[in-house]
């Protein structure tokens, strides 16, 4: 991202997930990975996202942001992941117009429902989330 950290309004939605009962952060709620050994958790991944978008007049314009977030979640219990991810789901989007943390999000929104990704002894299930999010 050109204008904005990543690392703060991630920190800042992972902060509002834990403030809303959603997990921990540091101990289930993580950063651009799972966390090894940690069977039951979630992961935060910003991607690049769409080419900003500014606002009119130009003279005073905002430039918006637009990265995407996704979610996985990972649970030994494949009905608790699809109810956390559900839950991340409710939680997050849509949202207008709010802020989380030092964050202003003119939008949060969900690409589509979240999905099943994959299912294994080792790993547990893990459902994806993916959400478009406009930020200035």
């Amino acid at each position: 991202m050109s204008g904005r950290d990543e690392m703060t309004w991630l920190t800042d939605i992972g902060t509002y997930l834990q403030l809303n009962g959603i997990g921990t952060v540091g101990t289930d709620i993580f950063y651009k990975m799972f966390q090894s050994g940690v069977p039951n958790c979630i992961s935060l991944l910003s991607s690049a996202g769409s080419s900003p978008k500014y606002t009119l007049p130009i003279q005073n314009s905002i430039t918006l942001e637009r990265p995407e977030l996704r979610v996985l979640v990972k649970n030994t219990s494949p009905s608790v992941a699809d109810a956390k991810a559900q839950a991340i789901e409710d939680l997050l989007s849509p949202k207008i117009n709010t802020t989380i943390g030092s964050t202003r999000f003119k939008s949060i929104k969900k690409k589509a429902p979240h999905f099943f990704v994959s299912q294994s002894l080792t790993e547990g299930t893990i459902y994806s989330i993916y959400f478009s999010l406009e930020i200035g």
